[in-house]
């Protein structure tokens, strides 16, 4: 069984798939406390920068987080936002570092229990494994509540 990582200094609940593995469905799994993503997102930028990743752009799902500015401060450098409503609400998708490009996290929903989290770290760490975000949490009964499907018309206008 995976034994969660949570650093001291931020308590940021993270583990990748190191060193990194060509063709995976997801690089590692996150799972913060809150669907506050401004207020979340600082220190996952700043334990990414503190491994060596360079994060400037995420990427993620509307509804599954609160509302959330277009730029955020942090780590010392403005990092853009952009929802995706093709992305899939249980992925976080992180770009800007030259050496590793794109960085898909799993996010584990932040009332998931630590028993299903623990699974949920296992699972997205596994190199074999290439289920979406969603159908991993849902093997494990950790997905939470159906996300609302946008409509086609919705998907091909992205807010940047």
């Amino acid at each position: 069984m995976t034994t969660i990582r949570v650093t001291r200094r931020h308590r940021v609940r993270l583990e990748l798939i190191e060193p990194v593995a060509p063709r995976t469905t997801l690089d590692g799994a996150w799972w913060p406390r809150t669907t506050d993503l401004s207020r979340e997102l600082s220190g996952l930028v700043e334990e990414l920068h503190r491994r060596g990743i360079t994060v400037t752009r995420v990427g993620y799902h509307p509804t599954a987080w609160g509302p959330t500015p277009r730029r955020l401060e942090a780590d010392g450098r403005t990092i853009r936002l952009g929802w995706f409503r093709g992305l899939d609400p249980h992925q976080l998708n992180l770009t800007g570092d030259p050496a590793r490009g794109r960085v898909d996290l799993l996010v584990i929903p932040p009332e998931t229990t630590a028993a299903s989290a623990e699974q949920a770290f296992a699972a997205a760490g596994d190199r074999a494994d290439r289920r979406t975000p969603t159908a991993l949490l849902d093997a494990l009964g950790a997905a939470g509540p159906p996300v609302e499907r946008p409509t086609p018309a919705a998907d091909a206008s992205p807010s940047t």
